[in-house]
């Protein structure tokens, strides 16, 4: 009979923690994925983040974004070298936003903190933006360590899933569309609200 009971709340247990996973992503298939591949310098990047910051702050909790500093950026020895398309600075600026993204994932801080420093006069105000974005993470060491090296390989993988000819890119569910890059680069709002809807049931008061 004990042996019985004790099956019995592990199989309850197990089926208790299936339903969660099952429920978790029930709530992640239903966001629209963004997988934003962007550079810290970029004239380009820097006026998207003005279409991103209001998008986020109406429709974050129906959205999954990925933020990808590294853009038209290559690696050289395996990370010992990295060459950006706007110099070194940018190189410097991708490295230390990845560090920060990093070091949460709170999606809404994340793109506090990018638009406050794609804005920023320089990466001195990088513990400011960090601040205000509610993030305390230890910058300096991920900089001048193999951990900022790691970050910025693997946004390497991934901006090269996608071999962006444009900076910014915006890709939606993994898959790079022209039609709704250029879409997004006019009017992102109504690009996210037109993939949202056919998506999931919106409340009434969102994309008017």
């Amino acid at each position: 009979m004990l042996k019985f009971i004790i099956t019995l709340g592990i199989f309850s247990m197990l089926n208790c923690s299936l339903a969660e996973l099952t429920l978790r992503d029930k709530r992640q298939a239903e966001k629209l994925h963004i997988t934003l591949l962007y550079e810290s310098l970029c004239p380009d990047s820097r006026n998207f983040m003005r279409q991103l910051g209001p998008v986020y702050e109406e429709l974050g909790p129906y959205i999954d974004i990925e933020l990808v500093p590294f853009g038209k950026s290559a690696s050289e020895n395996n990370g010992a070298l990295f060459h950006c398309q706007h110099g070194p600075a940018e190189c410097e600026g991708n490295r230390l936003q990845s560090c920060v993204i990093s070091s949460t994932n709170n999606q809404a801080n994340q793109v506090k903190f990018v638009i406050c420093q794609m804005f920023a006069s320089d990466y001195a105000n990088a513990d400011k933006c960090a601040s205000d974005a509610g993030l305390l993470t230890d910058v300096e060491h991920c900089m001048k360590t193999e951990t900022g090296t790691k970050l910025q390989l693997q946004a390497e993988l991934v901006t090269n899933r996608y071999r962006p000819s444009f900076v910014p890119t915006i890709v939606y569910n993994h898959v790079f569309s022209q039609q709704l890059q250029d879409k997004s680069l006019r009017n992102f709002r109504s690009t996210v609200c037109y993939l949202l809807r056919q998506q999931i049931a919106l409340p009434l008061t969102l994309c008017q």
